[in-house]
Order: C-alpha cells, then sequence, then structure tokens
C-alpha cells in the first residue's frame, strides 16, 4: 500500500492514501459479506476504477433499455483488506469515494456506515472508532446495486468508478473540503484573494493555533501570505477569515490558464498537525446582460459543448488520462467550455479544466422531485438533497474553471408551478450557504412557460435548451437576462417552426450577437445509451421516428466514441477559430443533398473521403471553411470558386459528379495565402497502421495509452470502407483495456479482444500495470500483414 504525504520542514501528520488497488469483488447479493469473516477466497480480484455493467454483453432483453444503452445492471459487492498504519494511531481516518453508482452501502469491520444513493456525488465516512491496532487486518466491504431500472436516461455504469481514498489526519484538523479561496479584485496590477477555513478540534482541550496560507507562484516563490492566530476550542469546529493581496498577478484565463499553489498550514504546540495545497488560479469571471460572458474584465464567447461521464469503450471507468485525452482534442478544436451534464464530474476533469483552460458549468441533477425515470433520483430528493449539494459545491468550489452552478437539466418542475417556484429557491439557497460568488442557472427546455409563471426570474443566468427561436424577443422583453445556450444542436440548418427547430439566422443570432453568452453543443463525444439520438427523424415531429435496438448509443456528437473527429468537428474547428481551415466531407446518403433535411441531434449523412460504387453519380460535397474564398477542383480541374460569409451560409456547397482520383479544396486568405485540403479515392485494405496516442506511460496501474487503428490500401490511404475484424494482442509490462469502434450499433464486447473497423477505424486502449519495461501490441486480420507497435511503461 503506497502512501502519498505532504512534506515542508517539519513532519505533516497528514497521509493520503490511494485506496484504488487490491479490492475483491463479486457480482449478485452475497448476504453476510459485510462481515469481517466473510470467505471472499474466491472473488475476482480487481482494481478501482470498475464498472461491473460494461463488462457484460449488450443485450435487448436488459432492463437499462435504450436509455441505459441496453447493458447490465444488478447487484456487486467489493471486500478490501488492509492493515491499519501505526501512524493511524491518535488519529483520525476516513475513507472518501469520489463516485459509487449506485445506492451504495459501506461497512468496516461489519459495522454500517450508511448508504449514498445518488451515484455522482463525492462522499466520505469516519472509520476511526471501528479500525483494528496497528499491523491487524481491517475490512471495507461496499455493496452497489443498480438492479432498479431505468434510472437514468443515459448510460450510468454499475460499481466504484472513481478514485477512492484513505485520509488519515490529526484530531486538530482542517475539515474535508474545509478550505473556500475566491478571487474578490483582480487586473494586471493587483489581487485580493479571501480565504476561509474551517478548522475542528476534536481534541478535549482547547489547542492555540497558527493558520499559514500562502499562494506560491510557478516558480515556487511566495506570492503572498496570511497568518491567524487562533483558539480552537474543545469539541468545536472554528471558521477563520483570511485575505491575501499581491501584486502584478499572474491572471488565469483560457488563453492562459495560469496557476499558483494554494497551501494552508495549521501548527499547534511548535509542530505542523495539517496542511492543505491544490492549484488556485485568480480570475474574475462575469456575466452580462448584453456582453454575455467577461474573463478578467475581456469578453469571451463561450464556446462550449456537453458531454456525458462515460469513457467512452471504458464505459464509466474514466480515468485521468482519459481525461486529459478528450479535453485536448476538444481544445484543438477550439473549445473553451464545459457544461456538466448532467451530473457533478469527476475531480479529476475539472483538474486537467483549470490547467488545460477550459470554463465549466457545473451541474448537479437531471430531476428534481417530478422526476423523468420510473427509479430515479426524485424518489431521494427530498431526503437527500440538501446533502448533495453541500458536497458538489464544497468539493468543486475552489476550481477556477467553475464559472457558475447548475442545480438541474431540463426539469420537468417547468410543467408544475407551485413545484418550480418551490423547489429553485429552494436549491439556490442550500448552494449559497457553500457559495454565493457565482451564478446559479438551469438548463429550459420549455422557456414559454419557464418564463410565464417566473420560474426563469428566479435564476441568475437562464439556459435555454433548443430555445434559439426566443433568444432575440427574450432579449428585448427581458434586458436584465443573462442568455446561454445550454444546449444546441450541432447542424446549423433545420426547417420548420416548431419550438425547438429554428432558422439559420436564429442560429446565426447565437453565435455573433455578443448578448448571447454562447453554447454548448449537444454533444462533444458520443456516448452510450439514449440509445438512437443522432438518427431520429427530421421536421417539427422528428421524434416520431425514434430508433432503438440494434442502436445502444448516441450518435449526435462531433467526435465519435473511440476520439476520432467526425465531419461537425472540422465545421467547428473552422467557426471557432482565427487561423485558415479548410475541410472535405462527401455524402454517403442521398439524404445529405438536401442540407435542411438532417436528423435532429445530428450532421447530415457525410464524411471524410472519395469512394463511392458508381462513376457519374452526382454528390454533394460540403467545405468547412472559414477563408473568404475556395476553388474546388477534382482530378487536376476546377470545378468552380465560391465565396464564403457567415452572414450567409454556414458552409460551402457543391454538387460533383463522381470519378474516382482527387478531390481539393483549395482556399484563399483575405491577405492572398493559400490553404488546401484534399481528399483521395482508396483501394482494398492491404495493411494495418497502429498510431499510440503516447509511447511512454506511468508504471501506475493506470496509465493509458490510445491506440489508434487505421486500415490502409497499397498507397498508405485510409480505406473509408473497411470493416475488418482484428484481433488484438499485448504482452509484457501492459494489459488490454478496452477496444472500441465509433459504430453505435456494434455489439462487439468493448472488453474482449477484438474489434471491427468502422469507416476504417477503430481502437485498442492499453493500461499499464505495475511492471516496468516494454509492452507490445500486435493487430492481426485475416491474409493482411501482421502489425506491431511498442510502448514503454516506467
Amino acid at each position: 500500500m503506497s502512501i502519498v504525504s505532504y512534506s515542508t520542514a517539519q513532519k505533516i501528520n497528514k497521509t493520503k492514501i490511494p485506496f484504488d488497488f487490491g479490492w475483491r469483488f463479486a457480482l449478485n447479493d452475497h448476504p453476510g459479506a459485510e462481515r469481517p469473516e466473510f470467505d471472499d477466497a474466491n472473488w475476482r480480484l480487481v482494481d478501482v476504477l470498475h464498472d461491473f455493467s460494461i463488462e457484460h454483453p449488450f443485450d435487448s432483453a436488459n432492463r437499462t433499455g435504450a436509455g441505459g444503452g441496453y447493458t447490465y445492471s444488478g447487484i456487486g459487492w467489493y471486500r478490501k483488506h488492509f492493515r491499519s498504519e501505526p501512524g493511524f494511531s491518535g488519529r483520525k481516518v476516513e475513507v472518501l469515494f469520489d463516485g459509487v453508482y449506485r445506492n451504495s452501502e459501506v461497512w468496516i469491520n461489519g459495522h454500517y456506515l450508511g448508504i449514498r444513493p445518488y451515484g455522482y456525488s463525492s462522499f466520505y465516512y469516519d472509520l476511526t472508532q471501528y479500525l483494528k491496532p496497528a499491523g491487524q487486518e481491517n475490512v471495507i466491504a461496499v455493496k452497489v446495486n443498480t438492479t432498479e431500472q431505468p434510472n437514468s436516461r443515459w448510460y450510468t455504469g454499475s460499481g466504484i468508478y472513481r478514485h477512492v481514498w484513505l485520509v488519515a489526519k490529526n484530531k486538530l484538523h482542517i475539515d474535508q473540503w474545509g478550505v473556500f479561496a475566491r478571487t474578490v479584485e483582480a487586473n494586471n496590477d493587483k489581487a485580493s484573494i479571501d480565504i476561509s477555513i474551517a478548522l475542528s478540534n476534536e481534541t478535549r482541550g482547547d489547542r492555540p493555533c497558527t493558520v499559514i496560507t500562502k499562494l506560491i507562484n510557478a516558480a515556487g516563490k511566495e506570492a503572498g501570505r496570511a497568518t491567524s492566530k487562533v483558539e480552537a476550542g474543545a469539541g468545536l469546529e472554528l471558521k477563520i477569515e483570511q485575505n491575501i493581496r499581491i501584486n502584478k498577478p499572474a491572471l488565469w484565463s483560457v488563453e492562459q490558464p495560469r496557476l499558483y499553489q494554494l497551501q494552508v498550514e495549521v501548527q499547534s504546540g511548535g509542530k505542523v498537525v495539517d496542511h492543505y495545497a491544490s492549484s488556485f488560479g485568480i480570475r474574475i469571471a462575469q456575466f452580462d446582460p448584453n456582453k454575455g460572458f467577461l474573463l478578467n474584465e475581456k469578453q469571451v464567447k463561450l464556446k462550449g459543448v456537453n458531454n456525458h461521464h462515460d469513457g467512452g469503450p471504458l464505459g464509466a471507468v474514466v480515468v485521468d488520462g482519459t481525461h486529459k485525452r478528450q479535453l485536448e482534442i476538444l481544445k484543438s478544436m477550439g473549445c473553451n467550455a464545459l457544461r456538466m451534464s448532467h451530473n457533478p464530474p469527476s475531480p479529476e476533469l475539472l483538474a486537467y479544466a483549470d490547467t488545460l483552460g477550459f470554463v465549466v458549468i457545473d451541474e448537479l441533477f437531471d430531476e428534481w422531485m417530478d422526476g423523468k425515470t420510473p427509479a430515479g433520483y426524485a424518489a431521494h430528493f427530498t431526503k437527500w438533497y440538501e446533502k448533495d449539494v453541500e458536497n458538489w459545491i464544497r468539493r468543486d468550489r475552489n476550481h477556477p474553471c467553475v464559472i457558475a452552478w447548475s442545480i438541474g437539466n431540463e426539469v420537468r418542475e417547468q410543467y408544475n408551478k407551485e413545484n418550480a417556484l418551490k423547489i429553485t429557491p429552494m436549491l439556490i439557497e442550500a448552494s449559497r450557504k457553500y457559495d454565493n460568488t457565482r451564478p446559479f442557472t438551469a438548463a429550459c427546455n420549455e422557456i414559454v412557460n419557464a418564463n410565464s409563471f417566473g420560474m426563469a426570474g428566479l435564476l441568475d443566468i437562464v439556459g435555454y435548451n433548443y430555445q434559439e427561436a426566443f433568444y432575440k424577443t427574450d432579449h428585448e422583453k427581458y434586458p436584465n437576462r443573462v442568455i446561454f445556450g445550454s444546449e444546441t444542436v450541432i447542424y446549423p440548418y433545420h426547417t420548420g417552426d416548431c419550438w425547438q427547430l429554428r432558422s439559420y439566422d436564429q442560429w446565426l443570432e447565437g453565435q455573433v450577437k455578443d448578448y448571447v453568452a454562447g453554447e454548448f453543443l449537444w454533444t462533444g463525444f458520443d456516448y452510450i445509451g439514449e440509445a438512437g439520438i443522432g438518427d431520429v427523424g427530421t421536421g417539427c415531429k422528428f421524434w416520431e421516428k425514434w430508433p432503438t435496438w440494434p442502436w445502444r448509443g448516441a450518435s449526435c456528437g462531433v467526435i465519435d466514441m473511440c476520439g476520432f473527429p467526425k465531419p461537425g468537428f472540422w465545421f467547428r474547428k473552422a467557426l471557432w477559430n482565427k487561423e485558415p481551415v479548410v475541410h472535405i466531407a462527401v455524402q454517403t446518403d442521398t439524404s445529405a443533398r438536401n442540407r435542411e433535411l438532417c436528423s435532429f441531434w445530428s450532421w447530415p449523412k457525410v464524411e471524410t473521403h472519395w469512394n463511392h460504387d458508381r462513376k457519374g453519380d452526382t454528390l454533394a460535397v460540403h467545405v468547412y471553411t472559414n477563408v473568404p474564398e475556395v476553388e474546388l477542383k477534382l482530378n487536376g480541374r476546377s470545378l468552380g470558386t465560391r465565396k464564403w460569409e457567415l452572414n450567409k451560409e454556414a458552409f460551402l456547397f457543391w454538387e460533383v459528379p463522381y470519378e474516382p482520383g482527387k478531390l481539393e479544396a483549395i482556399g484563399k486568405t483575405a491577405d492572398g495565402k493559400r490553404v488546401s485540403f484534399s481528399v483521395q479515392t482508396a483501394g482494398e485494405p492491404a495493411t494495418i497502421m497502429l498510431s499510440p496516442d503516447k509511447k511512454v506511460l506511468k508504471a501506475n496501474r493506470q496509465d493509458l495509452s490510445y491506440v489508434a487503428v487505421q486500415v490502409l490500401d497499397v498507397n498508405g490511404l485510409p480505406v473509408p470502407f473497411a470493416n475488418n475484424r482484428i484481433t488484438f494482442e499485448v504482452t509484457g509490462a501492459g494489459k488490454l483495456a478496452a477496444v472500441g469502434n465509433g459504430d453505435q450499433q456494434s455489439h462487439t464486447p468493448l472488453k474482449g479482444n477484438q474489434m471491427e473497423a468502422w469507416q476504417g477505424k477503430c481502437i485498442a486502449i492499453i493500461q499499464s500495470t505495475g511492471r516496468k519495461g516494454e509492452i507490445t501490441i500486435t493487430a492481426r486480420s485475416g491474409s493482411l500483414p501482421v502489425a506491431t507497435t511498442t510502448l514503454k511503461a516506467e
């Protein structure tokens, strides 16, 4: 068992112990499994993060249904044996779970600690009085129960799917999530930071203390400090207020996410008895009804996406490297904002958002008392909302990336005036106990109702889900309201005058007008669950065509489940960036020839290739660009030059008779520079190319490398129609964690060792073990040459 401890010139009596490794796991109920003497010798040894739903086949008979991606649900038990450390003696020891889905019950040495129904809350229990003396064995048991279905509208997973920690601290200590730092003034010349510290004295005597808070800059030098001398009464909690003022601060922004280290040290009796450290960004975030969102007094358009919490082929398990990879892909598209749909994220995602420069709308609930699913949160709301609110905000409030709190998404109280007017202020009041510096919002997909009986007026800023048609009129009617698109579809052309669909001009209003703070696409990444979203029908009655099985996931993202960009990605890259972009996408279905005939949550059926069955067929060709002029050429012949202006059309559109060869788009920037992109007809599959996203892994049992698999022809061109089944073998200091492709109708097990290519691509996810050395990945498919690549774990 490894121990992570903070160190300074003096010994600091606080340890944070990673508790992810060496759990025993068994499916189904096991009466008596909470008792320490229970025989678990035949249980499977697993590490958490762990999701037992993704380990089973997709099956149309599974009770999670289309919303849950037809995945497995049930009961799972976890048990972990560990010995008490000598350093635990006389100290307070807690177990901290970052997330367990759901209805988790926890025991220590047979003593019941409690239940948490909500699967997305972080929570902790005090183990102190039940631990055995140093050197003796303890047993923590966790029962997870997802049998009540459906309990969500999307894939949740099942199990201990986020990190677990043991935290050992002195009886005189800073409370869990007990430090709250917030910037109250900041500019290029000076900054002022207020800090609140919750200090508990669980000893039997009064304790004089000195509390020192420091800000350490990127160079490791102290930028400012505050010191408080206090008397901590026996058995009492003390709240300490401090302020630090510094000159010439390095401000945090999306372009330059500069971070300090915030350190709080508690001294008593000549010793350091507790210590807190976290990154901290100095910034001022504001919303304005006419200027939208401002960061450090600079207007920033929110170019955002929504994402569900799953890690694609990994299921609900999203290890730290997965978050980083996803955010880096989004950043490359020009994305600068995230909305957490529709639950608190993992702490690591927010840490990466801090580091990489994303702003975040942190969301808590998808339903309140008026439930959406038969076994959802509504049944637990009244009893649990205050505790879930507390843990949510106290855990996340020090992240500079978090700019607003969202208390709900499309809640059905929009149809219930009495409940809406009761619960909205109730949640805001409960939340403001822990942070009154950020605005509160909710995502409204029934803005007419929310306006009519005053629900929207209770919010600090108002999220509009698919309600672009009301931006302009509501801005005029409610001039003091901050408006943003909390959910918007990824495609700008839709016909009809129904409440969710809108014209190109209405879409454009949200892109170019300052009063709309920005938008959050539905979605950044494809995800498991909400089966068939992305392939629903068109027009005002789009819901009449709602595919379910064999769909097992949603294809509404601009990036597929494996991280491969889709055509909508390149459109947004052109729209959201200043550097010149030209990209080609070609129809794969005749419906793509009418650009207004598109599935509501998806992009027209186009792909980036130039392969087709019959010469002479006319194909729709999209060119996504942000340059004023583009020429299209086929095999060197010009097909004409077209002008692009955003206020007239989102992208350029050609109809081209097919002939094999090379299709090239050549753009010219305003200053005459040339930028081009081409696609070329590919032949039959000839080779497999393996491309790991990183070659060196940490030998920590959790680091990942995503190995992209591409089928190529004899000339090295990607083969867009290839569907070869590829078998993987991993040897050495790593293992195969998951496989996947972008096809949301594939039922090939994601935890197996083979996967069919889809559109010529698939992925193998490699995980490090505790060993150092080489990792060899081998890919085989029929008569194609065997492909290998080598990684290193160190």
